[in-house]
C-alpha cells in the first residue's frame, strides 16, 4: 500500500520541500500582513468617539460641513460662483472623527447657466482644532449633476 502512495522515489521529499515553504510564507508574508492590515486606521481608535446609526447635526458636523464645502470649492476655477447649502444637509458621525456629509451646491460658470450639484463627502478629523482645514483629511468626495424638470 505504502508504494501505491509513493510513486517514485522523490515524492516524499518534495513533499517535505512544500511544507517547509507553505510555512515560511505563512510565517514570513501572510501572518506579517495580516497583523500590518489589523494595526491600520479603519481598526484602531478610541471606543468612546464611535459613531451613531442616525443622522447627527452638531457642531462637529457643523465643521465637517464647511471643511467639506472647502474642499469641493477646491474642485471649480476660482472665477466660478458657488453657493452652498448650509441649513438641508444630512451628516452622519460614522465613528473615530470620520464623518459623512451629504449636501449640494449651485455653481454658476461665468457666461454659463446656474447647474446645481449634489455631493456627497467622506472626511476624517485628525485631531486638534476642529476650525483648522489642517486637522481635517478628505477620504473620498463626489459630485453629481442634479436633473433639472
Amino acid at each position: 500500500m505504502f508504494e501505491k502512495l509513493v510513486r517514485n522515489k522523490y515524492s516524499m521529499l518534495l513533499l517535505a520541500i512544500y511544507i517547509v515553504a507553505l510555512y515560511v510564507i505563512l510565517n514570513k508574508a501572510i501572518v506579517p500582513f495580516v497583523f500590518k492590515t489589523l494595526e491600520a486606521d479603519l481598526f484602531t481608535g478610541d471606543p468612546s468617539k464611535s459613531g451613531q446609526v442616525t443622522e447627527v447635526h452638531d457642531n462637529r458636523t457643523a465643521m465637517a460641513l464647511l471643511q467639506c464645502n472647502r474642499y469641493v470649492r477646491e474642485r471649480f476655477d476660482d472665477e466660478a460662483s458657488l453657493t452652498f447649502e448650509n441649513k438641508d444637509y444630512h451628516s452622519w458621525d460614522i465613528g473615530f472623527g470620520r464623518f459623512l456629509v451629504k449636501s449640494r451646491v449651485d455653481v454658476s460658470e461665468p457666461g454659463e447657466a446656474m447647474i446645481r450639484k449634489n455631493y456627497v463627502c467622506e472626511i476624517k478629523h485628525t485631531g486638534g482644532d476642529l476650525a483648522d482645514q489642517e486637522n481635517w483629511k478628505l477620504t473620498g468626495l463626489a459630485l453629481n449633476d442634479v436633473k433639472q424638470p
